[in-house]
């Protein structure tokens, strides 16, 4: 039998696999497959420095194919799989190749939600998911021009304060605030304050009828109410599915992304799921959850790092933590707040932008939402993360 590791997805829970692996004593041979050519990138800059024009390509590298070569990690970059046969163990790719294997790592991790309104299809609409995404948007920001945001969450804002160097601005969100599923209100409300200090014209409670083109390129966006704002080009970001659908295909459960266990395993023994794709029980939350976030990617790429290599029994446990630029502002977050959690306001300087927010339920401490206040966002994180060691010896007895 084959002791083959391979992973498919090439991005930032899949290239930390590998070298976990290779960092905690794997000497099997370790595939990695990816559908891009590039060599493995980070994402969240293409929002920031890389649009911006301050970063570039070789400053996103996660690791270069050199380096993974060094570690002897044979890399499959420019190819897709296209099958999952589960009972031989094998992945067969785009190019014909068959990789066995007797761990699967899946970190096929998620893509943009489409936007389901009529001229979705016309030439001058964005996205920012690759960095075909941000060469494409940059050039287009060249031309000037109004620039609509459908989407009023992390990632469009961040592209808004770009955007806003090079035109006017207008963000339409349909929730009655942006950020509504992961900031309280006073944070939510500081950041817009600052976006339209910036010449961001934010309007939440906004819905989209259609988009409208002329010689089948954007040329407005249509709301309900029958208003129309003209647009030089439109920026969509309404969410992410995960991409399970080859999980799906080959018969491991599913519900709006891979379920896992608490050891990261799919409904097959032999395959992991990870990063943005996986489905897993928090224990912090008290709920199964998928969450898209670097700090996920990467921690949970080590955990089945450490399940191969040393047959770890541990439940995965780690505190979520996030974190967003919007213009001159660092939004931190740790822990995991539900909307309907109570907020306390710590701390809030207006001069600075200084904001510390607690999030509460049930008067436990579950959530800090820091703007400009790196200090207390890493006590946060020493404290809850306490605190989830402590729910989960709680659960275990």
């Amino acid at each position: 039998m084959t002791t083959n590791v391979v992973i498919i997805g090439a991005g930032q829970a899949g290239v930390t696999a590998a070298l976990s692996l290779r960092d905690q004593g794997w000497d099997q041979e370790i595939h990695i497959i990816g559908a891009e050519g590039h060599v493995p990138y980070q994402r969240p800059p293409l929002s920031k420095g890389y649009l911006a024009g301050t970063e570039d390509i070789s400053d996103l590298a996660l690791c270069s194919t050199a380096a993974l070569g060094n570690q002897q990690i044979t890399t499959h970059f420019g190819v897709a799989v296209t099958q999952l046969h589960r009972e031989q163990k094998v992945v067969v790719l785009d190019n014909g190749k068959r990789l066995q294997y007797r761990w699967l790592i899946i970190a096929t991790g998620s893509e943009p939600r489409d936007l389901m309104v009529p001229g979705k299809e016309l030439s001058g609409l964005h996205s920012v998911r690759t960095v075909e995404d941000a060469d494409a948007l940059r050039e287009c920001f060249t031309n000037g021009g109004h620039t609509v945001f459908i989407g009023g969450g992390f990632l469009n804002l961040e592209v808004a304060a770009e955007a806003a160097r090079h035109g006017s601005v207008t963000v339409l969100e349909v929730a009655p605030q942006i950020l509504g599923r992961v900031l309280s209100r006073p944070a939510a409300e500081a950041l817009a304050k600052h976006h339209q200090q910036l010449g961001v014209d934010i309007r939440c409670g906004t819905s989209i009828r259609a988009i409208l083109g002329e010689n089948n390129k954007v040329a407005a966006v249509e709301l309900e109410d029958g208003e129309r704002i003209a647009a030089a080009r439109v920026v969509v970001s309404v969410g992410a599915t995960a991409r399970d659908e080859l999980a799906a295909q080959a018969g491991l459960v599913t519900d709006a992304g891979i379920i896992v266990d608490e050891q990261l395993r799919t409904s097959d023994d032999s395959i992991f799921a990870i990063g943005d794709c996986a489905v897993f029980p928090s224990v912090y939350a008290d709920s199964t959850m998928r969450v898209e976030s670097v700090q996920n990617a990467t921690d949970q790429a080590r955990h089945v790092a450490s399940v191969i290599t040393k047959g770890s029994l541990e439940d995965y446990q780690a505190l979520p933590w996030f974190w967003s630029i919007q213009g001159t502002q660092r939004v931190q977050i740790a822990g995991l707040a539900l909307p309907d959690d109570d907020t306390r306001v710590v701390q809030h300087d207006e001069a600075t932008g200084k904001l510390v927010v607690e999030r509460l339920r049930d008067d436990r401490l579950v959530a800090v939402e820091t703007i400009n206040a790196p200090g207390p966002h890493m006590k946060a994180r020493k404290t809850l993360a306490a605190s989830v060691t402590h729910l989960a010896s709680q659960v275990a007895s």
